[in-house]
């Protein structure tokens, strides 16, 4: 039997579905799986709940896209509540479904500052974002979804995964992020898993990880110099500068991890969130290990 959750450590993530209902070009999960995947079964379901762990240190919920189960998602969130009420929670969502009322309010009436919504905002104009995400309207959907955000107790952060589409727009989204007046806990910069549908199109969207940062430093302090909590996520650390490896984290799911033989030789190797497995496998990076007076104080 196949199970709606799994337990990584004392962290417990609940996959709702495999489908979404956006199409981005940079997916790590294949098309067919966003467009065909499998819903799990109300069998499927009362088995997760009768084996659930008493106490957990943090709950994910992610897909696909969660809220098109959001019946479902709406009952997972009122059991949470009730089984778990200190336990903080993360939603990952491409946020769209937040921008219709209905959804949006039965939503809100279960959320509390213990829940933080994540959502991935792609470029600062509806042309580019909805390019990445071939679906027209997106853009706006996400933006209002926003809105409404501000009218929570929730904690709201922001996405943005890098890649070639994108990576000439990163500044002035940042911009557009920091004078949207919405609440914005913390905005991640992702480097992307070359796996899936992003690997069926990496001709067109990989670009080095070093270029990458070098190309997105200047949103990066923008962000800071208005007080937005800025991190960094899979990212090595000889990709980017000594000054920033402090918002640089561990982001990788440990059975992803890879490092190239030379990481050996790394002073900063333990403080390093490696490649992805398919990254790896493709040869895309070669990290440079750092030692001396480059590694940390």
């Amino acid at each position: 039997m196949r199970l709606p959750f799994f337990l990584s450590g004392e962290d417990l993530v609940f996959v709702m579905t495999d489908k979404c209902n956006s199409n981005c070009i940079m997916c790590p999960v294949s098309q067919a799986s966003r467009k065909n995947g499998s819903n799990f079964s109300q069998e499927e379901w009362d088995y997760t709940f009768s084996h659930l762990p008493d106490s957990v240190r943090h709950i994910t919920i992610t897909g696909g896209e969660p809220f098109l189960e959001n019946v479902r998602l709406f009952y997972l969130m009122d059991f949470i509540n009730e089984k778990y009420p200190y336990t903080n929670v993360l939603i990952l969502t491409n946020g769209r479904a937040l921008s219709i009322k209905k959804i949006f309010e039965e939503m809100k009436k279960r959320s509390s500052s213990k829940y933080r919504i994540a959502i991935p905002v792609h470029a600062s104009n509806s042309k580019l974002h909805d390019e990445i995400t071939q679906v027209d309207g997106s853009f706006n959907q996400t933006i209002s979804a926003l809105k409404n955000l501000k009218n929570t107790d929730v904690e709201v952060e922001i996405r943005i995964i890098l890649h070639k589409v994108n990576i000439n727009n990163i500044h002035n989204l940042c911009v557009m992020l920091s004078q949207l007046n919405v609440r914005i806990t913390q905005v991640i910069f992702v480097a992307m898993e070359m796996h899936g549908y992003a690997a069926r199109n990496r001709e067109a969207l990989w670009i080095d990880y070093r270029y990458v940062y070098n190309a997105i430093n200047s949103g990066v302090l923008f962000l800071i110099k208005n007080g937005i909590n800025v991190c960094l996520y899979n990212f090595p650390l000889c990709s980017i500068p000594k000054g920033m490896w402090h918002i640089a984290k561990q982001s990788i799911s440990p059975e992803k991890i890879r490092f190239d033989d030379v990481c050996e030789f790394c002073s900063v190797k333990k403080a390093c969130s490696g490649l992805f497995a398919s990254t790896f496998a493709l040869k895309l990076f070669k990290p440079q290990p750092i030692t001396g007076d480059d590694s940390y104080d």
